[in-house]
């Protein structure tokens, strides 16, 4: 078979260990605070204290934990939201 990907060409897959909490560092040794500003802009931006739209989100939430731990026992797969 020939294989048109030589060996520098292959991908190196990373290995991931979970997300970082602040204050923890990447591979690099270095705190990413440009990310971690980005993500607390959004989480302001999306912060409500809106009944309904809590509401909402919490159907939303129920229904995808429904719809993953449906599909995951159709496949033979352990629940993830028992």
């Amino acid at each position: 078979m020939n294989n048109p990907a030589t060996k520098s060409e292959t991908m190196l897959v990373p290995q991931v260990g979970g997300p970082l909490q602040p204050g923890q560092t990447g591979a690099s040794g270095e705190v990413d605070t440009e990310t971690l500003a980005l993500l607390e802009g959004w989480a302001r931006e999306d912060a409500t204290d809106d009944p309904e739209k809590l509401l909402a989100a919490q159907k939303e939430l129920d229904e995808f934990k429904r719809a993953m731990n449906e599909n995951r026992a159709a496949t033979g797969e352990r629940i993830l939201y028992p």
